[in-house]
């Protein structure tokens, strides 16, 4: 339904009714929020499980609507029931979601992207996130990411850059949608816990620059180990994609460049796992200064 959004369909609807219909209009456009084309066009996206919701809506996430399946909620250990998922909602923020919306089990099948969700969906508004916005402390550290291709491992490097105290993740030209499913899953609501911006390679290059910010990249074949480099300066360490690695725009400046020592016949660890070890560096040097 181009140029409408959930809310909009959902005044439609009658107040409190449970929806039970796989037709359903409203439905269709939730299940459309699939799709990066629909995401971008209405500037919504699909926040799914308790833990995931709740920290969406303490870090400034609006919610559009909220689907509950009440027959799925009382599973649940803590949201385990319409009062209790309000309540919890309105204790991080959330008093002003005004549509909630009961759907049947099949209903709630047809919505979900993934099995074990608790029951609860919700459409919520894509921040308005960016390089000018982006608060910093007085010793910033910062993951950049390069055309990043993996959902899997973008979520664990999110979950990394919460546990670390990063102050952002920059994701330059990425491979994939910031607001994919698969993100937003395997990210565990750590996407919403740690600033993420979205911009090109080139915009970052230069923010960087133009703030003085140490660059460190990460790449198999340099001979710097990643333990010489001193990360207790504002630093931002630069991973480029699983399949090509860093581009030349990286490359041709002359940044230092480290690498993980490998004792064994593999070149090279998981992007995921090769972050945590220089974030987890970066907080070591941090903490002993």
């Amino acid at each position: 339904m181009p140029g409408e959004n959930v809310s909009a369909i959902v005044k439609t609807e009658k107040e409190n009714s449970m929806i039970t219909s796989l037709k359903n209009p409203w439905i269709k456009q939730v299940v459309a929020l699939k799709d990066k084309r629909d995401r971008d066009r209405l500037g919504l996206f699909v926040v799914e499980g308790e833990k995931e919701f709740l920290h969406a809506l303490s870090h400034g996430i609006v919610m559009e609507t909220i689907f509950y399946c009440g027959e799925i909620l009382p599973a649940n250990t803590r949201l385990n029931s319409l009062p209790a998922l309000q309540h919890a909602a309105a204790a991080v923020g959330g008093a002003a979601i005004t549509d909630w919306v009961e759907v049947s089990p099949p209903v709630f099948a047809k919505m979900a992207y993934r099995d074990q969700d608790g029951g609860i969906i919700a459409v919520a508004r894509i921040p308005e996130n960016s390089l000018a916005s982006m608060a910093l402390s007085d010793v910033p550290l910062l993951l950049v990411l390069e055309g990043i291709e993996k959902p899997g491992n973008l979520g664990a490097l999110l979950r990394t850059a919460d546990a670390t105290g990063v102050d952002a993740v920059l994701l330059g030209d990425p491979a994939i949608d910031l607001y994919n499913p698969n993100v937003v899953r395997a990210s565990l609501g750590a996407l919403f816990t740690v600033p993420t911006i979205v911009d090109s390679c080139e915009s970052i290059l230069r923010w960087l620059e133009e703030h003085h910010i140490q660059i460190v990249t990460a790449a198999p074949a340099a001979s710097l180990s990643y333990t010489d480099i001193d990360y207790t300066k504002p630093t931002a360490i630069v991973f480029g994609s699983e399949k090509a690695g860093l581009s030349p725009l990286w490359q041709q400046k002359p940044f230092p460049s480290v690498s993980i020592p490998m004792r064994g016949r593999m070149d090279s660890l998981n992007l995921s796992i090769s972050g945590a070890i220089l974030l987890y560096e970066a907080v070591r040097q941090r903490e002993n200064r």
